[in-house]
């Protein structure tokens, strides 16, 4: 694999989060751009490996279908049903948002994203 013999019955443990940020498959990685999954060939289902989030082979995510059906419809309603506008106390504008992330088991960001939902009538 890659170069390296790999002994049968060896713990293999993949690096994630490296894989996702290979600038080999992605442009402007420290910059937040959701369009760059509208109409992309990458598969989040990790057939192509450049995006991970579930797992993969048999240790993957049994969940995969459900979380993905239910992260689609509460985000729906969420937008259907709500507006939404910065916390004033931050003093944070939509392009002076703190997107810096912290390292760790999982990746989060430093500084919470906290918004204010409005009602729609």
């Amino acid at each position: 694999m890659g170069g390296y013999d790999i002994l049968p019955k060896t713990r293999v443990i993949f690096n994630t989060w490296a894989i996702q940020k290979d600038p080999n498959f992605w442009d402007r990685l420290e910059e937040f751009v959701p369009k760059r999954f509208e109409n992309n060939q990458v598969d989040f289902k990790c057939q192509d490996f450049q995006f991970v989030p579930f797992g993969v082979g048999r240790r993957g995510c049994l969940g995969l279908t459900f979380a993905v059906f239910l992260v689609e419809y509460v985000m729906a309603n969420l937008l259907y049903w709500f507006d939404w506008k910065l916390h004033d106390e931050n003093n944070e504008t939509p392009n002076n948002l703190d997107m810096n992330e912290t390292a760790g088991l999982i990746t989060h960001k430093k500084k919470p994203l906290v918004v204010v939902p409005i009602p729609i009538t």
